[in-house]
């Protein structure tokens, strides 16, 4: 049953008769516009390329991009910047600041020079090269911090329009062209530079040197904002991957609230969406997520692989911040999930959030699943909005 607002909206849309395409759909969710039906909206690009490589990718699919295959599902493209496909986003680094690679099997290892010392970072490839995880943090030591620092400072971004516009020309309004922010400063320190484990017994020990890198790195991150924000990019994700095991209510409260409201405030003054990306545990954290000043939240995954249930995040956002996702990956997996249970989680989560709602998967389309199950969301989606 849709609430009261969703059932006005809805048959004011059919009043009016509006036919949307996937891209003012989505963006009709976040400017709380009226909209023919909820967007079915996904991120299928390491499905795509996993399964090509493989030799697993269906024929059917073989000559056709990822923006056509979702057209096929009757889905639009969540297209991320830099994510399996060119970035508009271009860093590079003034100063003399000099990266040394080179693999042993599936170990990369990373080297930057700089004038204040030498970081060091190792990290492992996934299955097929597709992927990969840092095994060895560049920051060790307090003196890490200066090469750290000078690699910061030296940052440099530039906004590439031709590539934009290129991607833009061929997703069409097929989807929405999207992009990643680097990670607030705690994230950063947690996944970027010295691992979970080094941060929190830094912050102990030395938090008033953790906390000053801290400011270095948000000095560094704010070269990104100012070029994002003069951008065409409508929506913008601060990235994270929070995790409430990790990222505890007291340290979310502490370090990253306040960096979300601040650069909300700051991107919608300059007509952005803003949203964050959280596909760990995180039912702890809920409660602080109206505080952020955020537009949306991202990823956020229910029972059985996340913490939460459907109400859980209903309770925490209301009707005021927009749910990205909230199909569970493990949905798509026959073997985990039954059509019958499928079916009943899709017309829910359709019902609670109709007005909030750019439902996608939390938070992509794994490489086993039953691309049938893509399709019939869509399905359920027309369905329901056909009544």
């Amino acid at each position: 049953m849709k609430t009261q607002l969703g059932l006005l909206a809805h048959l004011y849309v059919l009043w009016v008769g509006l036919n949307l395409t996937p891209r003012e759909r989505i963006l009709a969710v976040f400017e709380r516009k009226p909209r023919d039906k909820i967007p079915w909206n996904i991120r299928p690009e390491f499905w795509y390329v996993y399964n090509k490589a493989k030799g697993t990718l269906p024929v059917k699919y073989m000559d056709k991009d990822i923006a056509e295959i979702c057209e096929e599902w009757g889905a639009s493209w969540r297209c991320y910047s830099g994510y399996f496909v060119e970035s508009f986003v271009k860093v590079w680094y003034e100063g003399d600041v000099e990266f040394k690679t080179r693999r042993n099997g599936n170990l990369i290892m990373t080297e930057v020079e700089t004038p204040k010392g030498v970081l060091r970072e190792v990290s492992m490839l996934g299955e097929l090269g597709l992927s990969s995880r840092l095994v060895e943090y560049p920051v060790k030591s307090l003196e890490d911090f200066k090469p750290l620092r000078y690699i910061l400072e030296n940052v440099r971004v530039e906004f590439d329009r031709k590539v934009y516009d290129n991607m833009k020309l061929k997703l069409r309004d097929r989807g929405v062209l999207w992009c990643f922010f680097p990670r607030s400063p705690l994230q950063a320190l947690f996944i970027n530079y010295m691992g979970v484990e080094r941060s929190i017994r830094f912050l102990f020990r030395y938090r008033c040197e953790v906390e000053s890198l801290m400011g270095d790195i948000k000095a560094s991150n704010d070269r990104f904002y100012e070029v994002l924000a003069r951008s065409p990019v409508e929506i913008l994700n601060l990235g994270e991957n929070i995790d409430s095991r990790i990222t505890s209510p007291k340290l979310f409260e502490k370090y990253c609230v306040p960096y979300y409201q601040e650069r909300s405030d700051y991107l919608h003054k300059h007509g952005k969406y803003v949203h964050i990306h959280v596909d760990g545990w995180a039912k702890p954290i809920l409660p602080l997520l109206r505080e952020t000043g955020l537009d949306g939240v991202e990823a956020l995954t229910v029972e059985p692989v996340g913490d939460m249930t459907l109400e859980d995040i209903k309770n925490a956002l209301g009707d005021e911040m927009v749910l990205l996702d909230g199909i569970p990956f493990i949905f798509f997996i026959p073997e985990a999930i039954s059509l019958e249970k499928f079916d009943k989680f899709v017309e829910k989560i359709i019902s609670m959030f109709p007005d909030n709602l750019v439902l996608g998967i939390s938070d992509e389309l794994p490489p086993p699943s039953d691309e049938s199950r893509v399709k019939r969301v869509s399905e359920i989606i027309d369905r329901t909005f056909k009544r």
